[in-house]
């Protein structure tokens, strides 16, 4: 989510194909940028303001396929090539704080701690500082398009990052199996976040999901104040195109991860 859900999203291109009704889910931010999530059949599709689609989870194959409009390609990337990719990150991290270390044996006190603070910055953990995050059920209850829902927030220490205002699968438009899909999508992208530092994304995620929770309402709290971005949920066929690679787009090699 550039909100929590922010996984691309936007209008559709019509289609003579359409799969039985399954789930829409649409998101709108305080400046009224829309975007929407289509979930069908063990997949979930994320479709961009120009109508394309930005990316394709198949829960059946535990595969994600990443496009590239620009350069009419795509990548394809299985549980191995995501676990090789988040190894890879891991590795280029460490790597840059050792290299940072050794710069900084010379430096005053404060110098370090300057520099510190400028790559904790660029990359999560290169601050050498540990996140205390934390979830609290505020019990706070509030009501978002007519829908009755609680506060949760996450916290690291005492600062607060997020928050969402949740209700219960039962009481949302959308089968339990699209439910089962969506959460595999969005823990795999909040993953991937969570490697450039959204851990409370990742957090949060795990959380609303493990206790079978959506979000009607999110708030992301930052240097620049709380964004907020609303959601809704609802029944709709699907366009099968949504979960196809458009014609004349070519399969893209992962980018090579150092080897350290």
């Amino acid at each position: 989510m550039k909100s929590k859900l922010n996984l691309i999203l936007a209008g559709i291109v019509a289609s003579s194909t359409t799969a039985t009704a399954d789930t829409l889910i649409t998101s709108v931010d305080q400046d009224g940028a829309t975007t929407r999530i289509y979930v069908s059949a063990g997949k979930t599709g994320a479709v961009n303001e120009s109508g394309q689609t930005d990316f394709i989870y198949d829960g059946n194959k535990g595969e994600m396929i990443a496009l590239n409009h620009e350069e009419k390609g795509y990548l394809q990337m299985d549980e191995q090539a995501m676990a090789k990719m988040a190894s890879g990150l891991n590795q280029m991290q460490q790597q840059m704080m050792s290299m940072m270390q050794e710069q900084m044996a010379d430096m005053s006190p404060e110098e370090r701690e300057q520099m510190r603070q400028m790559m904790g910055s660029m990359m999560p953990g290169m601050d050498n500082k540990k996140e205390a995050l934390r979830i609290d059920e505020t019990g706070k209850s509030d009501k978002v398009n007519e829908h009755s829902c609680k506060w949760v927030s996450v916290y690291n220490d005492k600062t607060l990052l997020s928050e969402a205002c949740v209700v219960t699968l039962s009481n949302l438009d959308i089968d339990k199996d699209d439910f089962e899909t969506l959460s595999a999508f969005l823990n795999k992208m909040s993953q991937f976040a969570g490697q450039f530092g959204a851990q409370d994304e990742m957090m949060l995620n795990q959380h609303l999901f493990a206790n079978k929770l959506l979000p009607v309402q999110i708030r992301e709290h930052g240097e620049e104040g709380a964004q907020t971005t609303t959601l809704s949920f609802k029944k709709q066929a699907v366009s099968a195109n949504i979960f196809q690679i458009p014609a004349g787009y070519t399969l893209q090699q992962m980018p090579a991860m150092p080897e350290y």
